[in-house]
């Protein structure tokens, strides 16, 4: 099979998918002409909306609260993938994340050798 072969057996099969959501685009046009006739589609439309809001506004402020919850943990609990571990720095006053220390101990020492002043214990 030459790439002039499957070069055309791929153009025939990207018109048939187009073909097909050709297809589906239609037959989704009718279908929602036959659930809200053009008459009356505005009408229906609107009482829908009516129906649906209360649902819709109750997710979207669940949404907001298991959003807001997630980030209240990951930040203030510590849970979380979103979170570093993290360790006090050896000879010195402040934290550091424990896998840059783990990545290069050696080269982390050196360093605080040759910064003597830089907030040492």
């Amino acid at each position: 099979m030459g790439f002039d072969e499957v070069m055309k057996s791929v153009v025939e099969k990207l018109k048939e998918a187009l073909l097909a959501v050709e297809n589906w685009g239609a037959d989704a046009l009718a279908w929602f002409d036959g659930v809200f006739p053009p008459d009356t589609r505005g009408e229906k439309i609107k009482h829908w909306f009516h129906v649906a809001l209360p649902y819709l506004i109750a997710a979207v402020v669940l949404m907001v609260v298991v959003l807001f919850c997630d980030c209240c943990c990951r930040c203030c609990c510590g849970r979380g993938s979103g979170r570093a571990k993290m360790m006090k720095a050896p000879g010195r006053n402040t934290r550091m994340r424990r896998s840059v220390f783990e990545a290069d101990p050696r080269g982390y020492f050196q360093n605080l050798r040759s910064h003597p002043g830089d907030e040492l214990c």
